[in-house]
């Protein structure tokens, strides 16, 4: 009760000064290439990006136009060296009953996604097996990460549902990161049954408040979930794992800063500033890369009042050792060809940046030096 009389003044005047007024930012609607970025306009809201083992082939998690009413999206294959676009899942492909040491997930899966898909973070991991496995963060129908095999026998890459993990009532994830047992660790933005005030989800106006609303959570096949204890923090967004899965790096979007955890005992070994940092994935000299959002809270809010057009969103890419966690900002940029990016994925000398909105990603050469 106390929290919510809090909220009611704080939030009003805290929307008020957003404005949220479209005009603040108005959408990019050529594509056209601009300061060295080529942009690849053939695509619906490429939130996230995950390089597949033939170092050519990106997978691409589509979200939908509006990620709390889950709108069906979509994982799609891009082939960077012939640009072609086809469909991962939903795919056409038989629905057949999953034997056991197909299962990749939990008993309670109720069943394949199919059409309803909602993807969010996705994530890509050789495990013990040696077989590949990708996992997507998934809204639609249900709260879930779907499991899949990345299958390479026949000329294209195609997926397999191997079921799902559903996490614990009330999750709202963001982000995943595959351990190579076949369990993960994943990022609670806040809590989905937080309900709405003035039209915005409480979850969000308590985290940019200062209030902690997530943390980030680990499931193993056999033993299931826990929280690790010094993750909680203002809406965690993207995460990452390191090679020997020993070191968790996390995302604190609206807490200023990139944490690395103890993966075993869940505390803290260092943290590094970082304003509105999206998702994270590591380079080919294993540095972790991180997308920040620039600009105001208001043209955030007006790029999010324009669901599905190309934001123009100020945003920069942050460079971090991952042993001293030092950063350093390698490209900075606003406007056209694309804003609000949301990962930067290394391939062969080049990033290839994602949006949460547009039609697009951008292809870019890998900055070596800091910007300055």
């Amino acid at each position: 009760m106390h929290s919510t009389r809090l909220l009611l003044p704080i939030g009003a005047a805290l929307l008020g000064l957003l404005g949220a007024c479209n005009s603040d930012i108005p959408p990019i609607s050529d594509c056209l290439a601009r300061d060295g970025m080529q942009p690849i306009c053939q695509f619906s809201n490429p939130e996230d990006i995950v390089l597949l083992p033939d170092r050519r082939t990106l997978l691409v998690s589509q979200m939908g136009t509006n990620m709390e009413q889950a709108d069906p999206g979509s994982l799609v294959f891009f082939d960077t060296l012939s640009g072609t676009l086809t469909p991962a899942f939903p795919a056409d492909q038989a629905t057949t009953p999953l034997a056991d040491s197909d299962n990749w997930g939990s008993a309670d899966c109720p069943g394949n996604p199919g059409q309803a898909l909602a993807p969010h973070g996705i994530a890509l991991r050789q495990r013990n097996d040696q077989r590949w496995q990708v996992a997507a963060v998934n809204h639609g129908g249900r709260e879930t990460i779907e499991m899949f095999e990345l299958l390479t026998d026949q000329p294209a890459p195609r997926l397999q549902w191997r079921g799902c993990v559903v996490p614990p009532e009330g999750s709202f994830v963001n982000d995943v990161a595959l351990l190579k047992n076949g369990g993960f660790v994943a990022s609670q933005m806040f809590d989905k049954r937080s309900g709405h005030l003035f039209g915005m989800n409480r979850g969000i106006l308590k985290a940019m408040l200062g209030m902690d609303t997530g943390y980030v959570f680990e499931w193993q096949p056999a033993s299931g979930f826990r929280v690790l204890e010094d993750s909680r923090g203002r809406f965690i967004n993207g995460v990452e794992i390191s090679a020997n899965d020993q070191a968790v790096f996390a995302n604190v979007y609206f807490g200023g800063e990139i944490r690395k955890l103890d993966r075993i005992s869940g505390k803290q070994l260092g943290s590094t500033p970082a304003e509105r940092a999206d998702n994270l994935a590591w380079d080919d000299q294993g540095r972790l890369l991180a997308v920040l959002h620039g600009g105001t809270m208001r043209e955030q809010m007006a790029c999010m009042g324009q669901p599905g057009q190309t934001c123009s969103l100020a945003y920069s890419i942050l460079r971090i050792d991952p042993l001293s966690m030092q950063g350093e900002v390698i490209l900075s940029h606003s406007g056209a060809p694309m804003g609000a990016a949301t990962v930067a994925r290394e391939v062969n000398g080049n990033l290839y940046l994602g949006s949460f909105s547009g039609d697009r990603i951008v292809k870019l050469k890998y900055p070596i030096e800091p910007a300055r």
